[in-house]
């Protein structure tokens, strides 16, 4: 099975620390969040792994020329252009191409969500994506109808709101997708997958995996680093 990190981003909010490395190789309790992401990964029977990059790429594939994870990693490379989660999905396409589901998450989340559950809900469903969310406080908040099909999106900081309101969750940065996804992607290369989800809801499912009950945490400013290295969660 595949799996696809997330790992080419800026990391603005945690400056200074990425003015010199990137964010996937920031340490949270004397690990890389990249190596944590591996780890998880491959507890969910994950054998192969596409890593994009951007910011700092160099120091990311030095850092994956020099460990052994013991599964095979690819490198998507979007040193020429960030093509935001979307469009990276799509560049990867090569490489996650394949008759079976396949992850998608953010390299700055640390969470002891189940993956395998995830897959299993996904075997259960018609869905074409699993949705990670919980409930917890956020600016932009994904909504469900009752049976937990994505329905819409909303800010509830500007009141924009796409689609349908419904039940609200916050999405935990962790996707489960058939590879069927790819053939409702735009013709542009740079897109965000939750503007993609909302379209592809109009006719296919997109359900919710709610994890509200364990533990996560996006590792996004640098106060949340600090907490993340004093209120240490098992990934």
């Amino acid at each position: 099975m595949k799996a696809m990190i997330l790992a080419a981003g800026k990391g603005t909010r945690l400056h200074p620390l990425t003015n010199i490395m990137p964010k996937a190789l920031i340490e949270v309790g004397g690990m890389t969040l990249l190596e944590r992401a591996i780890r998880k990964l491959k507890r969910a029977d994950i054998d192969e792994i596409v890593v994009n990059v951007h910011h700092f790429a160099d120091q990311i594939e030095d850092f994956l020329g020099k460990h052994d994870f013991e599964v095979k990693i690819h490198i998507s490379d979007e040193r020429d252009q960030l093509l935001d989660t979307g469009g990276a999905v799509k560049h990867a396409r090569s490489y996650l191409m394949n008759d079976e589901p396949f992850f998608v998450c953010n390299v700055d989340i640390i969470s002891n969500i189940n993956l395998m559950d995830m897959l299993y809900l996904y075997q259960m469903s018609p869905a074409m994506v699993i949705l990670a969310v919980r409930k917890r406080e956020s600016k932009r908040q994904l909504c469900f109808n009752e049976a937990q099909h994505l329905t819409g999106w909303k800010n509830r900081e500007t009141g924009e709101q796409k689609g349908e309101d419904g039940l609200c969750y916050a999405f935990s940065g962790i996707q489960l997708m058939h590879p069927a996804i790819f053939d409702h992607m735009p013709e542009e290369n740079r897109f965000s997958l939750i503007d993609l989800y909302l379209q592809v809801a109009k006719e296919h499912i997109i359900l919710a995996y709610d994890h509200s009950e364990g533990e996560w945490m996006d590792i996004g400013t640098p106060e949340r680093l600090k907490k993340a290295n004093t209120t240490f969660i098992r990934s």
